[in-house]
């Protein structure tokens, strides 16, 4: 049986947040955040249109990606796992609130083989203590043929900043890592100049302080769906996100 383990078991964000990703992707013009919102929407387009099927998001947290997913493609047969119980326990609460049906699960040993038609992993693996056990167990549980769509950000340092990251890799080194997991590697795309975080988070003088990037983002996001932090990009040498997409032979 798989046992997927993390540095942090606990994830205190949940504990102490809720479900900070659905506020995130909310179209509430401060709470929002541009970032998460492209992150999802990148993720989803990923997955190529799929309108039927079985997907699991794998690391599921509070089942924001699965409510967009519920919003965008209603005929999915959606299911996430997650072994953090704060996660689960705000996914089911906010799950219900707004109507999605979706299946949880906490134990990823029990996960059905060659049971579902894509998996999406976002910002997981880099928090595993066994990241090829993680792409194996993914491996294991895509149907032939299916899709793979997984993100994790792009190393920066010489050691994660993120004190809850175990790994971070430099694309070369994700790819290497992919490959070695027995699923064909589609294409694996880096996204979001780190400039464009800098300009998010500005707070000018000029305008008091107010970061007046953060809220022009967040209205193109909100309401153009525009993916407002790439386009901010000034220095595309350095990047935040990496996105693989990978099929099962």
């Amino acid at each position: 049986m798989t046992e997927v383990r993390t540095t942090d078991a606990a994830f205190v964000k949940y504990a102490d947040e809720g479900a900070y990703h659905w506020k995130e992707i909310s179209r509430h013009w401060w709470r929002h955040n541009a970032f998460t919102a492209e992150r999802y929407r990148r993720l989803i387009a990923a997955l190529g249109g799929r309108r039927s099927g079985r997907v699991l998001d794998f690391g599921c947290g509070d089942g924001a990606l699965l409510g967009l997913l519920h919003k965008q493609q209603p005929a999915l047969e959606l299911h996430g796992f997650d072994p953090n119980e704060h996660g689960l326990a705000a996914g089911r609460a906010m799950l219900e609130r707004h109507g999605v049906r979706a299946t949880l699960h906490a134990d990823a040993g029990a996960l059905p083989d060659d049971g579902f038609d894509a998996v999406v992993c976002t910002e997981v693996i880099e928090h595993v203590t066994d990241p090829a056990a993680l792409l194996q167990t993914i491996r294991r549980v895509l149907a032939p043929g299916g899709t793979a769509v997984i993100s994790t950000p792009i190393r920066l340092a010489e050691e994660p900043w993120d004190k809850n990251h175990r790994f971070e890799w430099f694309p070369s080194e994700f790819r290497r890592l992919l490959e070695a997991s027995g699923l064909h590697v589609t294409r694996v795309e880096a996204v979001m100049p780190v400039a464009a975080v800098e300009a998010y988070f500005w707070r000018p003088r000029l305008f008091f302080r107010v970061p007046v990037f953060r809220v022009l983002t967040n209205l193109l996001s909100i309401y153009g769906g525009v993916n407002a932090s790439t386009w901010l990009a000034m220095r595309p040498r350095l990047h935040m996100m990496q996105l693989a997409v990978l099929t099962k032979p």
